[in-house]
């Protein structure tokens, strides 16, 4: 496991105003937990912070902190890191104090190797459940990740947090049967359902006749009737 140096300085000025004046200052408030001593309120160069964290997720850092009383050291390794959601700078920093006698619990990245014969020759879909998992080790052991390789699954396979492969002194802390990576098939293509179309309506049999009798049946107006009148004069 790498290790980096990082100074900083025991913090005095607390509260959200204090927090803000540092910031300003290119600095950020920070808390070291875990020691003999109690949580440590400190302060530390954000810019030094980020490049030191460049070593991996769970780097080891020896971080010297000046104050009233000298400087002290103490090895860390970080716990949190808050970020502005719209700036993306860090805001405030947690440390957690290490013994290097002592096992640690910490969350470990997985990443996937390989390109799985069920998605390269089948069209099938790789899924990950599981991308960090906690283990327990002495704080040199961390593993920087833990890759798996899924070139052998097809279709309908899966890699079990049994099927790990760790280097010896780690323990993995989740539950053996939870799936890391699977590989399941293609979702079907959906088929359009059939556009249901609307019966015609059935002609009535002698509607057009009943019609065109209705029509002649019609009574005689005014005019017709002088009309035929006329006609039967001549006739006779």
């Amino acid at each position: 496991m790498a290790r980096v140096d990082l100074k900083g300085q025991v913090r005095t000025v607390v509260g959200k105003s204090g927090a803000k004046r540092l910031r300003r200052a290119q600095r950020i408030p920070g808390v070291v937990y875990g020691g003999a001593r109690g949580a440590i309120p400190v302060v530390v160069n954000p810019q030094e912070l980020l490049s030191a964290l460049g070593a991996g997720e769970n780097v080891l850092i020896t971080l010297s902190l000046d104050g009233a009383d000298g400087t002290q050291t103490c090895t860390v390794i970080l716990k949190e890191l808050q970020m502005d959601p719209v700036k993306g700078r860090p805001l405030h920093a947690d440390f957690q104090e290490i013994s290097m006698e002592r096992k640690i619990r910490v969350e470990i990245p997985v990443r996937l190797a390989g390109e799985s014969v069920g998605v390269k020759g089948k069209g099938g879909i790789l899924e990950q459940p599981l991308r960090q998992l906690f283990v327990e080790c002495l704080p040199l052991n961390i593993p920087k990740r833990i890759t798996v390789d899924v070139s052998a699954l097809d279709i309908g396979d899966a890699i079990h947090v049994r099927d790990l492969t760790v280097a010896e002194g780690v323990r993995i802390l989740e539950d053996a049967g939870r799936v890391v990576a699977s590989v399941v098939a293609p979702a079907a293509e959906e088929v359009a359902a059939p556009v249901e179309e609307k019966p015609a309506e059935p002609e009535v049999v002698g509607k057009k006749e009943k019609e065109k009798a209705e029509a002649e049946a019609e009574p005689e107006t005014k005019e017709t009737k002088e009309t035929k009148t006329k006609a039967e004069a001549k006739t006779k």
